[in-house]
């Protein structure tokens, strides 16, 4: 019960960071958001500004408990949004930023690291929308303030270990087949 009541706050944690970084540089957002080719060009710089605002905004409406079913709702609809648009690169075979956090580095990539992070959030938004009708908070704001940053810390090095598998995979397939031969 306390992981699934301190959801609210990795989210926004998470939302908030993604979205001021987009809402200071629209633009490149908007340039990120253009390269998953899901939008007709007029519509990606409204896009763009629409989700940061969003993402942003979730922040806000899961930090005040009158408004946290509606920020949960949003960063669950926001969450499920990002998997798709990963998921639909990944399929094509691009090779695109993912638009995270803003980066445009090799680590920001769309690939396994970002599908499985967006992936656990999109599931900290599921159970934590699904636990708002369980019951108030298991705990008080410290105790899920602790439980947050640790899953906060667990989302992201689960998804920077799926980093390093496909180079561990290859080599021991590598390995394997040296062996055989």
């Amino acid at each position: 019960m306390l992981l699934s009541s301190s959801g609210y706050l990795v989210l926004a944690a998470v939302l908030a960071v993604s979205g001021v970084i987009k809402l200071r540089h629209p633009w490149v957002f908007a340039g990120q958001v253009a390269n998953y080719r899901i939008l007709p060009a007029p519509l990606v710089r409204p896009a763009a500004i629409a989700l940061a605002l969003a993402e942003a905004g979730g922040a806000v409406l899961l930090a005040a408990p009158g408004t946290r079913l509606v920020g949960l709702i949003l960063a669950t609809t926001l969450t499920g949004g990002f998997l798709a648009a990963m998921a639909l690169a990944l399929a094509r075979g691009q090779r695109i930023p993912c638009a995270c956090f803003g980066g445009t580095g090799e680590l920001a990539m769309v690939g396994l690291p970002s599908l499985l992070r967006t992936a656990l959030l999109a599931a900290i938004a599921v159970v934590s929308l699904a636990a708002r009708g369980a019951g108030p908070p298991a705990a008080g704001l410290g105790e899920q303030a602790l439980a947050a940053a640790l899953m906060l810390v667990l989302v992201f090095l689960l998804a920077e270990t799926a980093r390093l598998l496909p180079g561990r995979l290859a080599r021991a397939a590598v390995a394997t087949q040296g062996e055989q031969a």
